[in-house]
C-alpha cells in the first residue's frame, strides 16, 4: 500500500448506480472512482421489503448498517441486523441482505482489496 495517496471524497459527489447484487450503491473510493486497488468504499441502500441476490467474493468485506433494519444471510446462518451494527464476511462466503423494515436500509460497504465485479459471484437459482 505504499503507493496510495491521501485522499478526502463526498458520497454526495458521486451518482447511485444498481450493482450487482441489485442495491443501489455509490462507490466514493475503488477502482471505479479513484483507481484504488487496494481497498474501496461504498454506500449501499436495500429499499424496504427488497433483498440483495445472494452472492459471494474473492475478497474480504465488511459492512457497517448505518441505518434501518434487516437479516443479514452468511452461508446457511442467519442474523437479525441493525444500526451500528458492523459485520465482517470472509471471501468465499455466500451472502444477503434482506431489509424488513419500513425505511431504507443504509449500509458502508468496505471491500479488501478493492470490489471488482469479475471477482463477485452471484448464486443462480
Amino acid at each position: 500500500m505504499k503507493n496510495l495517496k491521501f485522499l478526502v471524497k463526498r458520497v454526495e459527489d458521486y451518482k447511485p448506480f444498481k450493482a450487482v447484487d441489485g442495491s443501489d450503491v455509490v462507490e466514493v473510493i475503488g477502482m471505479k472512482t479513484t483507481k484504488t486497488k487496494e481497498v474501496s468504499i461504498a454506500y449501499a441502500t436495500v429499499k424496504p421489503k427488497q433483498k440483495t441476490i445472494l452472492h459471494k467474493h474473492d475478497f474480504t468485506e465488511v459492512y457497517i448498517i448505518l441505518k434501518g433494519k434487516g437479516i443479514i444471510y452468511l452461508n446457511n446462518e442467519s442474523r437479525p441486523i441493525s444500526k451500528n451494527d458492523n459485520i465482517l464476511i470472509p471471501a468465499k462466503t455466500w451472502h444477503q441482505v434482506e431489509n424488513t423494515g419500513k425505511t431504507n436500509l443504509k449500509i458502508i460497504c468496505i471491500c479488501v482489496p478493492a470490489f471488482s465485479e469479475r471477482k463477485t459471484n452471484l448464486k443462480k437459482f
